[in-house]
């Protein structure tokens, strides 16, 4: 394990919104959505290389500001979770931690390790990632690196904010620090407004089932795939059944068949296994929900695979395809009746309650132009990730820096990434863990 680069926290501060929110907006609704999501916090970290044009007081200065001003529209984040109904917009505020690192920014970017970044996060993120009713809904720490270079760190609630919600929350802050100081960025200075809609498409429920939470010792690691690389992976798991798979397609497939290999490794023998993928269902609710919708609308797909060690690449992606389609005939109409985030196949249900299946859970932010929304008037991000110290079998898959290559985040047990991180079948395709200066 890396060693975590050294922190010393400069200020601690509350930032509250700018103007106070109407008292008509103050018990803000939760939505079913909202209640079956495991309450935890999820940490963005965005890195920036070094702007001489700009010193630290300035940007920390400017991202307070501008931080007050946008939660004045994204007034549930300064409140605080009442109950499993709702949140209390208190405007109690974020919580902003401004803090020095000791050493470069270039000792991460060469060989990214989220075991680096453990002390960039505003409060011990690695040992308590839980978000308990009454903290704060947003906490943020922005750490210079002695070159100059910069991390935001950005950790957002679950119990209200999806990777969707997420990016519209970052890029209209970044629109406002960039107008208030008069900076042009990569993405255009037209102010965003969120739309607070969910809980009246997904009303919340007295009998909804939360999501399970495993928490155990994982270990991380990070594969890059060119655009070459995916082009390559997608002829080879194409079939007559799927003959155009997606990107996305392809590399789960990939994941789940060498995740699968390796837990039969540590094991000795193999077992069921599910594919379980995030999917915004903003466009497929009824009504549809609003581009700039906030708030959880996230569902997730089941595939299942059998026991069985010769099933192909092709076989995996097909299930995948036929997982997807269910879904949109049934899926969002099945999770509103059973109040529950997934839908487990009765066939191997008894197996899931007795953790005697491979389970793994897909997260796609390749759809997301986080390096544009990210953009506070310095430059787009060199790098992003979302560090994971806690989830197994969770895979984060979002798109590389130059926009073309996608970054996948493995979380496994580390006896399983023993066996993975060194499988040749996912060499084949992918790099591990470059270094991002090149």
């Amino acid at each position: 394990m890396e060693r975590a680069l050294e922190v010393l926290v400069r200020a601690r501060e509350s930032i509250k919104p700018a103007y106070p929110t109407p008292e008509h907006l103050r018990n803000f609704k939760l939505s079913l959505m909202d209640q079956i999501t495991f309450p935890v916090y999820v940490s963005t970290i965005f890195l920036y290389k070094a702007d001489g044009n700009v010193k630290a007081d300035q940007i920390s200065q400017c991202l307070k500001l501008s931080l007050s001003k946008t939660l004045t529209k994204f007034y549930p984040l300064a409140g605080r979770v009442k109950d499993d109904f709702s949140i209390e917009s208190n405007d109690e505020g974020a919580e902003y931690v401004e803090a020095l690192a000791n050493g470069f920014l270039f000792e991460y970017l060469q060989k990214p390790d989220q075991n680096l970044l453990r002390d960039f996060h505003p409060f011990n993120y690695v040992e308590s990632p839980v978000a308990s009713n009454g903290c704060p809904m947003l906490r943020v720490q922005a750490t210079f690196f002695k070159c100059g270079g910069l991390a935001i760190t950005v950790c957002t609630c679950h119990k209200l904010i999806d990777g969707a919600s997420l990016r519209i929350f970052v890029d209209s802050w970044a629109t406002t620090a960039r107008a208030d100081n008069q900076l042009s960025g990569s993405s255009n200075n037209k102010e965003v407004t969120p739309r607070f809609v969910t809980s009246t498409i997904f009303p919340a429920s007295e009998s909804f089932v939360a999501a399970p939470s495993h928490i155990s010792p994982v270990k991380a690691n990070r594969f890059v795939f060119d655009a070459k690389k995916i082009d390559e992976l997608k002829a080879k798991v194409a079939s007559p059944t799927v003959p155009r798979p997606t990107r996305v397609e392809a590399l789960t497939a990939l994941i789940w068949k060498c995740a699968r290999a390796a837990s039969r490794s540590n094991l000795g023998y193999s077992r069921p296994s599910l594919s379980v993928q995030a999917i915004d269902v903003r466009a497929v609710a009824e009504p549809p929900l609003p581009d700039n919708s906030v708030g959880n609308s996230v569902a997730y797909l089941t595939a299942q695979a059998s026991e069985k060690e010769t099933e192909t690449l092709q076989d995996l992606v097909c299930s995948l395809r036929k997982a997807k389609a269910e879904f949109r005939r049934n899926g969002l109409k099945t999770l509103l009746k059973n109040k529950n985030i997934f839908d487990i196949p009765e066939s191997i249900k008894d197996k899931f309650e007795k953790d005697e299946i491979d389970f793994y859970t897909f997260s796609s932010l390749v759809n997301f132009p986080y390096y544009e929304a990210a953009d506070f008037g310095w430059g787009k991000p060199v790098h992003m990730t979302m560090p994971n110290y806690w989830v197994s079998n969770l895979i984060i898959i979002m798109a590389a820096n130059d926009g073309k290559g996608i970054e996948v985040w493995v979380t496994l047990s580390p006896e399983d990434m023993a066996f993975f991180e060194g499988d040749e079948e996912l060499l084949a395709f992918a790099t591990r863990n470059p270094s991002v200066l090149t």
